[in-house]
C-alpha cells in the first residue's frame, strides 16, 4: 500500500514537472516571439524616423531651390534623389501669390514617409506692401492695387495686362494688417491680402484678390518715429516756382500755392508742423544727388490735382513721414487729395503713418507704398507698389514662413 501511495507521489510530481516544463516552455516561445516582434517593431519604427529625416532633407533642398529661383520640384517617384542610401522626392504646387506647398516623400530600407509644408515667402525690406495697416485695411468699390518695378521703367510701360478698367502691371501688389481686411465689391488687389494672425480677409461681392488671403503668423510692428530736431523758421508760402538746395529745412506751416511748383534738391531734410499742397501745386523732387524726406507733425493735405514726386518718378527718392494722430485726436487734418471726388493728385513714394488714419480720396494714385495705423482706400483710387523698394532697403533679405506642417502619410 505504502508502495503505490509513493508510487503514485512520483507520478503526480512527474506531471507537476512535466507541465511546468512545458509551460516554461511555451513562455520561452512567447517571450522569443515578443522579443523579435519588438525589434522588428523597434527597426520598423527605426526606419520609418529615418524615412521623415530624409523627407524632412528633401524638404530643405526644396527651399532651397525655390530661394534660387526654381519651381521647388526634385526627383520623381521612378527616379527619386539618393540620400546617403535612402532617396528622397519632392512635389512643389503654387498657391498664388508668394505661397508654396511642397510635398516631400522619403524612402528608407522600405518604409516610406510624406510630409507636407505649406510657406509663404517674405521679404526684410520695410517698404514690402502696397498698403498695410496696423488696425485695418479697407478698399471701396473699384479701388485697385497692384505693383510695377521702377527699375524696369515707368507705371505705363508695364501696364499692360488686363483690359479697360481691369488693366493691371505686376502681381506683387500685397496689402497687410495685423487686423482685418475689408473689399467691397471689384474691388482688385493683383496680390496677397494678408490679415493679421486672428484676422480675416472680408472679400464682398465680385472682389478678386490674385494671391492668398491666408493670415500672417505673426504681427507686424511699426517702430515709433523720431522726429528730426530743427529750429522753425516760421510760416512759409511758396507763391511761385521755387527752388531749394540741398540740406535741411524747418516750419510750423508751409504752404504750396495753387499752380506753383517747389523744387527740393536732395539730399535734403524737410520738417513741418503743418504741410499743405493747394490744387494744381506741385513739389518736385530733383534726386540727382540724392533722396529727400519730408516729416509732417500735425497736418497734412494734398487737394486736387497736386502732384508730390522725383523727377525720376522713382519712389525710393522720396519718403513721407506723418506723425499725425487723427485718431485720438480728430482735429488733426491728414488726407491725401480731399477737395474733389474727381481729385487726380499723385504721389510718388513711400508714406509711413504709424498714429495716423490715411484716407487716399478716389482717383488718387499712390506709386510706392504707405504703411499707417489704418488705411482706406476709397472708390477708383490705386496703389501701384514699386517692387524695387525691396531691393534698394539695404539688401533686405528675403525668406519663407511657415503655415502649416503635417506628416501626410507614413503607410
Amino acid at each position: 500500500m505504502r508502495d503505490i501511495e509513493r508510487n503514485a507521489e512520483s507520478g503526480s510530481a512527474l506531471v507537476f514537472v512535466a507541465v511546468l516544463v512545458t509551460t516554461m516552455a511555451v513562455l520561452s516561445v512567447c517571450l522569443l516571439h515578443t522579443t523579435r516582434s519588438t525589434v522588428a517593431e523597434r527597426k520598423g519604427a527605426d526606419r520609418d524616423l529615418v524615412a521623415v529625416y530624409v523627407a524632412e532633407a528633401g524638404l530643405s533642398e526644396a527651399l532651397m531651390d525655390l530661394a534660387a529661383g526654381g519651381a521647388g520640384n526634385l526627383g520623381t517617384a521612378g527616379n527619386p534623389i539618393d540620400y546617403g542610401g535612402a532617396a528622397f522626392y519632392v512635389q512643389a504646387a503654387n498657391l498664388g501669390g508668394d505661397t508654396f506647398r511642397l510635398m516631400s516623400t522619403g524612402t528608407e530600407n522600405g518604409a516610406t514617409t510624406s510630409v507636407e509644408l505649406t510657406v509663404r515667402q517674405f521679404n526684410d525690406a520695410f517698404f514690402k506692401w502696397a498698403a498695410f495697416g496696423d488696425e485695418g485695411m479697407t478698399m471701396d468699390s473699384n479701388a485697385r492695387v497692384d505693383s510695377y518695378d521702377s527699375s524696369l521703367g515707368s507705371y505705363d510701360s508695364q501696364d499692360v495686362n488686363g483690359s479697360g478698367s481691369d488693366r493691371y502691371a505686376l502681381t506683387n501688389g500685397d496689402v497687410g494688417s495685423n487686423g482685418d481686411i475689408g473689399m467691397s465689391s471689384n474691388a482688385t488687389v493683383w496680390g496677397d491680402a494678408i490679415p493679421g494672425p486672428d484676422g480675416v480677409a472680408s472679400i464682398t461681392g465680385n472682389a478678386v484678390v490674385s494671391g492668398t488671403t491666408l493670415p500672417s503668423m505673426a504681427t507686424v510692428d511699426l517702430p515709433p518715429l523720431v522726429l528730426p530736431v530743427l529750429p522753425s523758421t516760421g510760416d512759409r508760402t511758396i507763391g511761385g516756382n521755387t527752388t531749394w538746395a540741398s540740406g535741411k529745412y524747418s516750419f510750423d506751416a508751409l504752404t504750396i500755392g495753387g499752380s506753383n511748383v517747389l523744387t527740393i534738391q536732395g539730399p535734403a531734410v524737410v520738417l513741418a508742423v503743418d504741410f499743405e499742397l493747394r490744387s494744381n501745386a506741385e513739389v518736385l523732387i530733383d534726386d540727382t544727388n540724392g533722396p529727400v524726406e519730408i516729416w509732417v507733425v500735425n497736418d497734412f493735405v494734398m487737394n486736387s490735382n497736386s502732384l508730390l514726386s522725383p523727377l525720376s518718378q522713382n519712389p525710393a527718392s522720396f519718403q513721407l513721414y506723418l506723425n499725425s494722430d487723427n485718431v485720438i485726436d480728430p482735429d488733426t487734418n491728414v488726407n491725401l487729395a480731399e477737395v474733389e471726388f474727381d481729385s487726380n493728385a499723385q504721389l510718388f513714394g513711400s508714406i509711413y503713418a504709424p498714429h495716423a488714419r490715411i484716407d487716399i480720396d478716389s482717383n488718387f494714385e499712390l506709386f510706392g507704398s504707405v504703411v499707417a495705423r489704418s488705411v482706406h482706400l476709397d472708390s477708383n483710387s490705386s496703389v501701384h507698389f514699386d517692387e524695387n523698394l525691396m531691393k534698394v532697403a539695404g539688401g533686405a533679405a528675403e525668406g519663407y514662413e511657415v503655415l502649416c506642417w503635417r506628416i501626410v502619410a507614413n503607410p
